[in-house]
């Protein structure tokens, strides 16, 4: 038995595969097509640093470093707290930094980070959490 959203999605691919089949034979031979998901490094100065400057500087900086741990520099970061380390260089699910996040256990006593701004931190990690 066919059901009607299988239905749409056999005919969404076919209607796609066509569509692209059509525009690879109008698209110019010296143009590559580039994907909106492709983006470049994540800068830590320009993305990742405003987000702990945003969300965790109250408590993780040099005026009050919580746990030893201080996010206020790249090197404060890397260093990680009392306990360890916070970033696994290229291993985002193996971050406690993201762990302490996404649980909601991070920021303590505010607002969630959003979604949105925790993956800029998570692609930033599987990049090579690199001081960019």
């Amino acid at each position: 038995m066919l059901l009607r959203s299988d239905l749409i999605a056999a005919l969404a691919v076919t209607a796609g595969i066509g569509l692209a089949l059509q525009a690879a034979d109008h698209a110019p031979a010296e143009t590559a097509p580039v994907s909106a998901d492709v983006r470049l490094e994540v800068s830590f100065a320009n993305e990742v640093m405003p987000l702990f400057e945003k969300h965790c500087w109250e408590c993780h900086s040099e005026n009050n470093a919580e746990l030893g741990l201080k996010l206020d520099t790249y090197e404060g970061v890397m260093a990680g707290s009392d306990y360890g380390t916070i970033v696994e260089a290229g291993d985002a699910d193996a971050s406690l930094l993201v762990d302490m996040i996404a649980s909601g256990d991070m920021p303590e006593d505010s607002d969630p980070m959003p979604a949105e701004e925790l993956d800029i931190i998570k692609a930033w990690i599987m990049e090579g959490a690199q001081n960019n």
